[in-house]
């Protein structure tokens, strides 16, 4: 293995968019919609918090992204766990802007990490939670707390659909696992205004969300696992909301979570395509970006990124993925968080030129 594959590696051996503005609809619930996906000259994507954090990963440049690593320092820690958190930093000509996007499990590290990376939420420009599952949302209200009034007045969070505020529950063999509930209501009092972003939404004018993603690919299916408890008749957690009509089902009941309002973020950096931020990818990280694609018109794809919720896949579905990735041909491939030790070992036996290692604190630098 050369060097290049080594620093690509990391250490393993060791539809519609109302461009520029939101629409209020139906009193304080805000639809955000777009009409052309807006492009960039530059994207630095920082991983706040993810799975792991690796001294030994290899920084440098690649052939057109940088990718940098925070170093090890005993004076001040990042702290990594089973959660995602991102800060996004864009330009077009003199204009920048910053997004957070998904927030981590707990508030410790999300703070920690914030603090040694130089993070500062009270210059962001907008928010995005990709769904409504803990380890991405956790330390959300935390932070809405903690920076009220130093937040930008009215800042928009971004989220797919009402069930990113139901509550979650992961059901396993040795009992059910309470994934708790985002509390809207709290939010808006702490003054963050929730987007439903439903159909693909321009975000600070610099990124997009990309609206309910269309499933389409036969072999991604979203985790049987998975439950939402459901609500009572006059929310926006009733089963029927969801679809599940066939069965009878009473509050409280669960049912099998589809992650409807799962979304993925993208930009669009000039000369170089799309880069496709899955998240967690419960809808399918294929079908996400599929979809960012058909709703951008933009077939190029520069990198994906993000969770891939393949940890737990079985060896013939992580093929399929890979061989999907192939025909999608992006430049990149960033595994974080739930992608999984199998899925990245495949990325690297297939497409080894693309892949980028994970570790909590990597910058990457995409574009001029």
């Amino acid at each position: 293995m050369n060097r290049r594959d080594l620093l690509r590696l990391g250490a393993i051996g060791s539809a519609t968019f109302a461009f520029g503005g939101i629409k209020l609809l139906g009193g304080s619930r805000a639809l955000a919609q777009m009409s052309a996906p807006p492009a960039v000259d530059r994207l630095v994507l920082t991983c706040v918090v993810d799975n792991v954090y690796d001294a030994f990963a290899r920084g440098g440049k690649l052939d057109t992204i940088t990718v940098q690593r925070a170093a090890l320092d005993p004076k001040g820690l990042l702290r990594f766990e089973h959660g995602l958190a991102y800060h996004l930093e864009s330009a077009r000509g003199g204009e920048r802007r910053e997004i957070l996007l998904d927030f981590s499990a707990t508030e410790g590290t999300l703070l920690n990490n914030y603090g040694l990376l130089k993070v500062d939420p009270a210059r962001a420009d907008a928010l995005i939670v990709s769904h409504g599952h803990f380890d991405h949302y956790g330390a959300l209200p935390d932070l809405a707390r903690l920076a009220h009034g130093n937040l930008k007045p009215g800042i928009p969070l971004y989220a797919g659909g009402e069930d990113t505020f139901c509550h979650r529950v992961v059901a396993t063999p040795a009992g059910s696992i309470d994934y708790g509930t985002l509390d809207r209501p709290a939010l808006e009092a702490r003054g963050i205004k929730v987007v439903l972003a439903k159909q693909p939404a321009a975000v600070a004018g610099h990124a997009f969300v990309s609206g309910q993603i269309t499933r389409t690919i036969d072999f991604e299916k979203p985790p049987a696992a998975a439950k939402l408890m459901a609500g009572p008749m006059d929310s926006a957690c009733t089963a029927s909301h969801f679809g599940a009509t066939s069965v009878e089902v009473k509050p409280g009941d669960l049912v099998t979570d589809t992650f409807q309002g799962e979304h993925a973020t993208v930009y669009n950096v000039k000369d170089r395509g799309l880069v496709v931020i899955t998240s967690c990818g419960h809808a399918g990280v294929i079908n996400s970006v599929r979809h960012a694609q058909k709703v951008s018109g933009i077939q190029k794809v520069h990198a994906i990124v993000g969770g891939f919720h393949l940890a737990p896949a079985p060896d013939d579905i992580v093929a399929k993925t890979v061989s999907a990735f192939k025909d999608i041909n992006p430049d990149y491939v960033i595994p974080m968080h739930c992608s999984g030790v199998n899925m990245i070992m495949a990325v690297h036996a297939a497409m080894p030129k693309t892949l980028v290692m994970p570790s909590t604190g990597t910058r990457v630098v995409f574009g001029a």
